[in-house]
C-alpha cells in the first residue's frame, strides 16, 4: 500500500535536520525518519507501548526481560550473539530500557551497517526464538542488575516508597526480576514470555525512528522493507490504568490507608529525606504543564524561596524534585540532602512542616500571580525549546525521538 500522508515536525530554530513521519497502512507502525547530513553514524530505534505495568501479577519483571531476550537471536538470525557482533563490526552499540508503560530499543551503527542492522534489529519484532537454553542465563544478568541496584540509595528509597501503595495496585509493582520472580526461567516462564510478546509488540503499538545521511525518502523505503513484515497482530489498545480503576469502582493507588506513612531507614550514604506526593494522572494535561509549575516553585532558589529558607536553617545542603508522570498516577518526589541537624528527629519535622507550609502558601496564590508564573514558564519552554541543543549522539537522538512518539 501507500504509506499515509507525511506529518510536518516542529523543530528547534538552529535544527539543520530534515524530518518525515508517516504511519504504515499495511501495519499500523509509525515511522519517523530523520535527515541528518552532519551525522557521524546512523541510529534506528523502536519504541514499545509496553512496560512493567503490562507484566503479568504472577511474573514480576517479565517486561523487562522480554527486553533482554531479543537481543538473543530470531529466526532470521539464530545466533544468541549475530546482532552485538554486527554492530561491533560496523562501529555500533545497541542499548534498551524498560519504563512503566514503553519499552525502548535504540542502536547506532556506521552508515555501511544501516540497512542490515535495520533488518537483523526488525526481526525482534517480527520472530523472536526466545531459546529456552539461553532463558537462564539471561536471568541471571537480570538477577545482577537487581543486586546492582539494591546498594543504590535513590533506587531503594523509589522501591520502598512506591511499596506503600496498595497491593493491588500496578504503581506498587516490582518492575526489575529476578531469578525467583521469574520463577527460574522455567518452561511456563517462557510461555509467559511468548504471550507478552504476542499481546504488547504488535506493529499499531510501536514506532520507528530512524537518522541517517540518506534522505528521509531512502530511510522510509529502508523502514518500510524491513519492518513491513512486522505483524498487525491482535494486541488490544493501550491500557489507561486510571481509567480502569475508575471504571472498575477501584480505589486509587494511594487510598487514605496508604498515606501519611513515616518510613526510616538506615544508610552509609548523605541522609536523606523523599516526600512522595501521590496525585491524579497528570500525563493528559501536558499542556497545561502542572508538574513543570510545581517542579519550578519547588526547586526555585531565589531569596524566600524553600529551598534557600532550609539551608538558611542548616537543614539541607540540596533540593531536587522528580515527578513520575503515568496513567495510573502522578508520583511527584521532593527530595533533599539533609545536614546533621536535619536528620535528627526534630530537623526532619521541620522540613517536612516547612514543605508542607510552603506548598499551602501556593494553593493561596493569587490566581493574576499564578498566572504570570505560567506566562513565564511559556515564554522559557519555547526559548529552551527554540535554541536547544543537539543530542550528543545518535543514540540520544533516536531514543528520545522514538520515546516521545510513544
Amino acid at each position: 500500500g501507500v504509506p499515509a500522508e507525511p506529518a510536518s515536525a516542529q523543530k528547534p530554530l538552529a535544527d539543520h535536520r530534515k524530518y518525515e513521519c508517516i504511519t504504515l497502512p499495511e501495519n499500523g507502525l509509525r515511522i519517523l525518519a530523520v535527515e541528518d547530513e552532519r551525522a557521524a553514524k546512523a541510529g534506528f530505534a523502536v519504541a514499545v507501548e509496553a512496560g512493567s505495568f503490562y507484566d503479568p501479577p504472577e511474573y514480576p519483571g517479565l517486561a523487562h526481560f522480554c527486553e533482554h531476550l531479543l537481543f538473543l537471536g530470531t529466526k532470521k538470525y539464530p545466533d544468541e550473539s549475530s546482532f552485538d557482533q554486527f554492530m561491533s563490526l560496523h562501529d555500533g552499540s545497541n542499548n534498551a530500557f524498560t519504563e512503566q508503560e514503553r519499552t525502548v530499543f535504540y542502536n547506532e551503527v556506521g552508515h555501511s551497517g544501516f540497512e542490515e542492522g535495520m533488518d537483523r534489529f526488525a526481526q525482534f519484532f517480527i520472530e523472536p526464538l526466545f531459546k529456552q537454553e539461553l532463558v537462564k542465563r539471561e536471568l541471571n544478568a537480570v538477577n545482577s542488575e537487581h543486586q546492582k541496584n539494591i546498594p543504590d540509595q535513590g533506587r531503594r528509597l523509589w522501591e520502598v516508597l512506591r511499596r506503600t501503595a496498595r497491593p493491588d495496585s500496578v504503581v506498587s509493582r516490582f518492575y526489575t526480576g529476578t531469578v525467583a520472580s521469574l520463577h527460574g526461567g522455567d518452561a511456563e516462564a517462557v510461555a509467559a514470555l511468548r504471550r507478552y510478546h504476542r499481546d504488547n509488540y504488535c506493529a499499531p503499538r510501536m514506532s520507528l525512528v530512524t537518522v541517517s545521511n540518506l534522505s528521509t525518502t531512502e530511510q522510509l523505503r529502508v523502514a518500510k522493507e524491513r519492518f513491513g513484515g512486522v505483524p498487525r497482530g491482535s494486541c488490544k489498545a493501550t491500557t489507561d490504568f486510571g481509567q480502569e480503576q475508575l471504571a472498575k469502582r477501584q480505589p486509587p493507588p494511594f487510598d487514605a490507608e496508604h498515606k501519611g506513612q513515616y518510613i526510616r531507614m538506615s544508610t552509609n550514604s548523605t541522609p536523606a529525606l523523599w516526600v512522595m506526593f501521590p496525585l491524579d494522572p497528570t500525563l493528559k494535561s501536558y499542556k497545561e504543564g502542572p508538574m513543570q509549575y510545581l517542579e519550578y516553585m519547588l526547586g526555585y532558589a531565589g531569596p524566600g524561596s524553600l529551598r534557600s529558607t532550609l539551608k538558611k536553617r542548616g537543614l539541607i545542603t540540596g533540593l531536587e524534585l522528580q515527578a513520575d508522570e503515568t496513567t495510573a498516577a502522578t508520583l511527584l518526589f521532593v527530595m533533599y540532602d539533609l545536614t546533621p541537624a536535619g536528620a535528627s528527629d526534630d530537623g526532619v519535622k521541620e522540613v517536612v512542616d516547612s514543605t508542607f507550609k510552603f506548598l499551602s502558601m501556593l494553593n493561596s496564590m493569587p490566581k493574576d500571580e499564578v498566572s504570570s508564573v505560567y506566562t513565564s514558564l511559556q515564554k522559557m519552554s519555547q526559548v529552551n525549546f527554540d535554541y536547544s541543543e543537539a543530542p550528543g549522539s545518535v543514540m540520544d537522538a533516536v531514543s528520545d525521538l522514538a520515546g516521545s512518539l510513544s
